[in-house]
């Protein structure tokens, strides 16, 4: 993975938003449909594409994926992650978004 791979990727609008809650928490595809107002099948298409480039990791619970940022890309990047979290967290509707994640909840059949 190269900087202009990274850039590329998130230089998606839906992709960014996911970045950014995934900066501050580990996230199941039933969390990032419900605070993206996306489709899960959208939502998988756009992980795929951050795990194809190892920028996140994955862990399975019963029958669900939970995503976050790998170790290896937070150390390789972490200049990178703290310019975008200083960059949201002075902008509102990324504020707003961030803190929709109280609203979090795990997920259940």
């Amino acid at each position: 993975m190269n900087e202009v791979e990274i850039f590329k990727l998130l230089s998606d609008e839906n992709r960014f938003k996911i970045f950014t809650l995934l900066l501050f928490v580990e996230l199941c595809i039933c969390d990032l449909e419900k605070f993206l107002n996306m489709k899960q099948a959208n939502v998988s298409k756009h992980m795929m594409k951050f795990k194809k480039l190892n920028i996140v990791n994955t862990r399975k619970e019963a029958q669900w994926v939970y995503y976050c940022l790998s170790e290896e890309f937070i150390k390789k990047n972490y200049h990178l992650i703290n310019f975008i979290k200083d960059k949201v967290l002075k902008n509102k509707e990324y504020c707003v978004l961030i803190n929709s994640l109280n609203e979090k909840q795990n997920c259940k059949v």
